[in-house]
């Protein structure tokens, strides 16, 4: 049975901080074959979501506050999760977590280029240009959430 958790880092066990970087690592470091320091200081100020079964992270975002919006990122699904849906059901509680612990409405992110119809879906405009970050193709994605 798939069990949702949010925490901050503070909150994170060893076991939990343990088993999100190997996600994190096994899907952006060696799956997508991209050199770059997976854990940085973002991960300090973050709130951490993620979907795990028998101890194993199937799915994880975590979310933090920039200068004058909301951003997430470090979004995946675990290669055997992937075609069950369990990516639509991440950023619905992406957006339900946003809304209820932070106030800013405005939510930008910088989505690999590949996934910008998958965040239309959401709501999210492109508001760039592709550009290369860590290697990869991305683009700036924007929209306003209502507060409940």
């Amino acid at each position: 049975m798939i069990k949702w958790h949010l925490k901050t880092y503070d909150e994170l066990t060893k076991a939990d901080l343990w088993a999100i970087l190997s996600a994190r690592i096994s899907t952006f470091v060696v799956e997508q074959e991209r050199p770059y320091q997976e854990a940085d200081h973002l991960d300090h100020v973050a709130l951490h979501l993620w979907a795990e079964e028998d101890g194993e992270v199937l799915a994880y975002a975590r979310m933090y506050e920039e200068n004058d919006y909301i951003s997430f990122g470090r979004v995946l699904t675990a290669s055997k999760a992937r075609g069950q849906g369990l990516g639509k059901q991440l950023v619905e509680h992406i957006l339900s977590s946003i809304q209820k612990h932070y106030d800013n409405p405005t939510i930008t992110i910088h989505a690999q280029a590949d996934k910008e119809l998958f965040y239309e879906k959401f709501g999210f405009k492109a508001i760039s240009e592709v550009f290369t970050y860590h290697h990869t193709p991305h683009i700036t994605m924007t929209m306003n959430v209502q507060k409940n």
